[in-house]
């Protein structure tokens, strides 16, 4: 009897572990597919921001071109000062070049720690997700070099050193707890930077929507009006300007990059204590969604001009 009873318990304790790993599993799919999210909505954002960066300083270079004829003097001036709008915009987009590779890593990071979580070849995963997070620290030292100066404040940094406290070990289950405690601070400090680099971007994009939107208005919507010259392509022009202008110049989805990336580091958080749930994510990130689409109808009516 009392080994039946034995083989009973050691059934149930076996049963109630196998549980408690398919929850670990299933938490680490949620949080994976937190940070998943967020890394590739960011990743396009930053693709936006560059290449706003650039055509905002081309718009502006082409609207105050000067009337020929150009002076030889006044054509040295010129490439003298072109070389200077390159060098800077060099610059520019080689630390958006840079924070794309950090959010990339974020990503690549979540997902080695859904494999962990898994089980798969433990070992070797264990080993990868160590080598993704020592990849996404070293991207993390080249922002701070490529903004030319410190992003986070000493606060800031001692705040992401007691991150690796607040890790639910019971929750998460051992060989995640232990990755997650190992590189709390790590994947914080990404986050946090992001969110600082983002600052710029989401001024390339203002500035870039707001610039290229009203060219497109004045030729294509407004000149064709005022001259009577109205084809059957001006409602959808006009359709698209003011498309872009409502959502572009709504505050949500000016600054939804730089606003994801915060709420991405109180997710992290919330990540590591075991609180989160992934369904959070969609509406966090609704304004980026919204903003890529302003700037793709843009990009998509300015091609066919």
């Amino acid at each position: 009897m009392n080994v039946i009873r034995h083989a009973l318990v050691v059934a149930l304790a076996a049963t109630v572990l196998a549980g408690c790993a398919s929850v670990a599993v299933e938490r680490a799919k949620d949080l994976s597919s937190a940070g998943i999210q967020y890394a590739q909505a960011t990743a396009k954002v930053v693709d936006v921001a560059s290449d706003a960066a650039v055509d905002a300083d081309s718009d502006t270079q082409v609207v105050t071109k000067p009337r020929p004829p150009v002076s030889q003097e006044q054509q040295e001036q010129r490439a003298a000062r072109l070389e200077q709008l390159d060098v800077q915009l060099v610059k520019t987009i080689s630390l958006y070049a840079t924070l794309k590779r950090s959010v990339n890593a974020v990503e690549a990071y979540f997902r080695a720690l859904q494999e962990l979580a898994n089980g798969s070849q433990a070992d070797a995963t264990g080993e990868a997700v160590k080598s993704v997070a020592e990849r996404v620290d070293s991207l993390s030292d080249a922002l701070e070099k490529g903004a030319g100066k410190p992003l986070l404040t000493r606060a800031q940094v001692n705040a992401l050193g007691g991150l690796a406290k607040i890790v639910a070990a019971q929750v998460h289950g051992a060989k995640v707890a232990k990755a997650l405690e190992r590189d709390a601070p790590t994947i914080g400090r990404a986050l946090a930077l992001q969110e600082r680099v983002l600052e710029l971007a989401g001024d390339d994009i203002r500035n870039n929507l707001a610039k290229s939107n009203n060219q497109f208005y004045l030729t294509k919507v407004k000149t064709p009006y005022v001259n009577g010259d109205i084809d059957g392509t001006w409602a959808d022009h006009r359709r698209t300007y003011l498309r872009v202008r409502a959502l572009g110049q709504t505050e949500a989805a000016v600054t939804s990059a730089q606003a994801a990336a915060k709420q991405m580091q109180n997710v992290w958080e919330r990540i590591l204590s075991g609180e989160y749930s992934a369904r959070e994510l969609t509406a966090m990130l609704k304004d980026t969604d919204d903003l890529l689409e302003a700037v793709g109808a843009l990009k998509d009516a300015t091609r066919a001009r």
